[in-house]
């Protein structure tokens, strides 16, 4: 299931209700306090919730509309206009288990074992070695 839309406020507010009673509803929906509500949703467009799926979406907008905002669903897309799905998106490499390992390795083969022999000539690495 791809998570790619985002619910937006755009700053309207079902009709017959005051901006302090949406804040409140939706601030007791959330668990917080109405201040953040009102910090949060003084920025237009207000992002409420990003990477979620369309059935996720359409119970923010119940909820939401049942305390009293208008918003929306919007398909995440970049810049050129194309939507943004998990394997399309750029800079992001992926590697693969097989590509970890050999990096595992490699790392390992240039550090070599922890205790190493001692490589002066008939020497051991304790002091009874030493004749």
């Amino acid at each position: 299931m791809s998570r790619n839309y985002r619910l937006v406020f755009r700053g309207k507010y079902l009709p017959g209700l005051t901006a302090e009673e949406v804040h409140a509803n939706v601030a007791a929906l959330f668990k917080t306090t109405a201040d953040r509500v009102q910090s949060l949703l003084s920025t237009l467009p207000a992002i409420i919730k990003q990477e979620i799926d369309i059935e996720q979406g359409n119970r923010y907008l119940e909820f939401l509309a049942e305390a009293g905002l208008i918003t929306h669903l919007e398909l995440i897309t970049d810049e050129a206009g194309e939507p943004i799905t998990p394997g399309s998106w750029d800079g992001i490499e992926r590697r693969s288990g097989a590509d970890r390992r050999y990096r595992i390795d490699r790392r390992a083969a240039r550090r070599g074992a922890a205790i190493q022999p001692d490589r002066r000539k008939n020497r051991g690495r304790r002091k009874t070695d030493q004749t």
